[in-house]
């Protein structure tokens, strides 16, 4: 079977890894390359440029895309490329080519996570085979659940980052209604995300009376870390507190009683911060439905290679059927 290539393409890089085999639980990868997507007219250049890098015969083939895979032809979202997944296969003398939306592939990548590969923010009893969901606030909010299914995991993917931020307390809906007045609709991305944390931060500004910094989302985490701008404190506070309730609802609109899992972007930068933040209690605090929340563990991912390990765990699942 092996080796064989996966990808994850988004808006600006196109990053091309080699699969040669699987150890444990984890997918061997080599020969990672990232190529600039601007620099290929199309998916098919790019994919041939990559091939010439690593100079192997590789028999199939999953590319993880940043927007909505919905048949076999996939147009990209932020990049001119177009392509149909069959002709790309019979192009390359693929056995299989499958492309899956990005965030899906991390979602399949989940299962894959052993203990060392997580930090838990939330303690908890994950119960096996049961329904997981994971998110991750990055230039967007990526959010998807997996599905054991006949002893497979399915990865169910959405657009959970546009739904409606939701209040947990009066200075949240205050915060919440600052935003409306400036961005109208104030998603869940809006907040819990990097250009979110300067929206949040602005909203804060504007409740609290005081006028706000041209801040980049690094300078906001960095002087909440320092405790050198107290409005940047209440920023990253409210930041885990949206964090913590939004992960609750995810447990509940999934019925992810295998946990959530909180995947890359800005996270790693205040993991300490999170830790220390009200998250925890945030994600349990469901009213009547509390008790159903509150053994369910949060975790955030490690791991680097999350999307590359769920798009091999994807390709390898069609190969087998």
């Amino acid at each position: 079977m092996y080796p064989y290539v996966v990808a994850d393409i988004g808006g600006t890089n196109a990053r091309f890894a080699l699969v040669t085999g699987k150890k444990s639980n984890l997918y061997t990868l080599e020969h990672v390359h990232i190529l600039k997507g601007q620099d290929y007219s199309s998916f098919e250049e790019a994919l041939r440029a990559y091939l010439a890098l690593v100079d192997v015969k590789p028999t199939a083939m999953c590319a993880a895309i940043a927007g909505p895979v919905l048949g076999d032809y996939i147009q990209m979202t932020n990049l001119s490329w177009g392509f149909s997944c069959k002709a790309v296969a019979e192009q390359f003398g693929f056995e299989a080519f499958t492309a899956m939306n990005d965030f899906a592939a991390v979602a399949a990548g989940i299962p894959l996570m052993g203990e060392d590969d997580l930090t838990t923010l939330k303690t908890g009893a994950p119960k096996a085979g049961a329904n997981k969901a994971v998110f991750g606030p990055g230039t967007g909010l990526g959010v998807a659940g997996v599905i054991n299914h006949n002893h497979q995991w399915l990865p169910n993917p959405c657009e959970g980052g546009h739904i409606n931020i939701a209040p947990s307390s009066a200075f949240e809906a205050e915060v919440i209604k600052a935003a409306i007045g400036h961005l109208g609709h104030v998603s869940a991305e809006a907040f819990l995300s990097g250009p979110g944390l300067v929206n949040l931060y602005k909203a804060i500004c504007e409740v609290e009376g005081s006028t706000p910094y041209a801040y980049e989302p690094s300078d906001i985490s960095t002087k909440a870390i320092d405790g050198s701008d107290a409005t940047c404190v209440t920023t990253l506070e409210t930041f885990c507190s949206f964090l913590g309730s939004f992960a609750g609802n995810l447990a509940l609109t999934y019925g992810a009683t295998g946990g959530i899992y909180l995947a890359g972007g800005i996270l790693p930068r205040f993991t300490d911060f999170v830790l220390n933040s009200d998250f925890a209690a945030k994600f349990a605090h469901k009213g009547p439905m509390s008790p159903y929340v509150e053994n369910i563990p949060a975790y955030l991912v490690t791991h680097n290679e999350l999307a590359f390990n769920g798009a091999a765990a994807w390709l390898e699942q069609q190969l087998k059927a």
